[in-house]
């Protein structure tokens, strides 16, 4: 069932969110949001983590546009999700030109997971190009009703779980790409962990200011440009 959130600051990882939420706030959260969220989780990592064609420049460039970049539209909310809702439609998700040079069951995956949203972030198609392109909407129908189908998302990754190629040793690895100062969302590298002494109380200088500590804020993050792409939910495109 959809649910509904007003919030200003809307729940869930900023990072993992859907686009459609993301340029949308205070829309009904639907079961495709959730679907595209799983999506959004392997796209990251594979991005951060996993070896691939990408350089770590165009990798640290790449997941700022996907997943963390925003901006403040007119009535003081944040937004987000365009370059998300572009590589869809593109077919190019997580990132054009990206492939992994090992893992290619997950490469897999992350590809027949993100076929259907084609459907969702497009131009909706019109009675002459559904006409003209009346081949392709047997496909088209198809990816609508997957993005409302919990057993077609279970179901494909069982399939790539059951496919041979998998490494035998999967265990976490160093992260492939450098952090990023100056977003509010950017994940942070944790502190060294050190043996500490016994804390002595310091005493803290009256002041008649505020005794807030200071701080640089970070700088102001990039207007989100909204592209022609929408959110047709229901209804699709047809590319071409």
């Amino acid at each position: 069932m959809a649910t509904y959130s007003g919030r200003h600051d809307r729940t869930g990882t900023w990072q993992f969110m859907s686009a459609a939420l993301l340029r949308s706030p205070g829309r009904m959260h639907e079961l495709k949001d959730d679907i595209e969220s799983f999506l959004h989780i392997l796209g990251w990592i594979a991005l951060s983590y996993l070896p691939s064609s990408m350089g770590e420049d165009e990798r640290t460039h790449t997941l700022w546009l996907m997943y963390d970049r925003s901006g403040q539209n007119a009535a003081g909310w944040q937004e987000g999700g365009s370059y998300k809702a572009f590589q869809f439609v593109w077919g190019a998700y997580p990132g054009e030109g990206f492939k992994l040079t090992e893992h290619r069951p997950m490469q897999e995956l992350i590809g027949d997971l993100a076929s259907p949203f084609l459907a969702r972030y497009g131009k909706p198609p019109t009675e002459e190009r559904q006409k003209r392109f009346e081949f392709l909407m047997p496909q088209y129908r198809l990816n609508i009703e997957r993005l409302s189908s919990p057993e077609w998302f279970l179901r494909t990754f069982e399939d790539a779980l059951e496919s041979p190629g998998w490494p035998a040793k999967d265990g976490a690895g160093d992260r492939r790409i450098a952090f990023i100062d100056g977003t509010a969302r950017q994940r942070q590298p944790p502190a060294p962990r050190i043996k500490a002494r016994k804390a002595v109380p310091q005493r803290v200088p009256t002041s008649s200011g505020s005794l807030k500590r200071s701080a640089t804020p970070p700088p102001p993050a990039p207007q989100e440009k909204r592209s022609d792409l929408d959110d047709n939910s229901d209804e699709g495109i047809i590319r071409g």
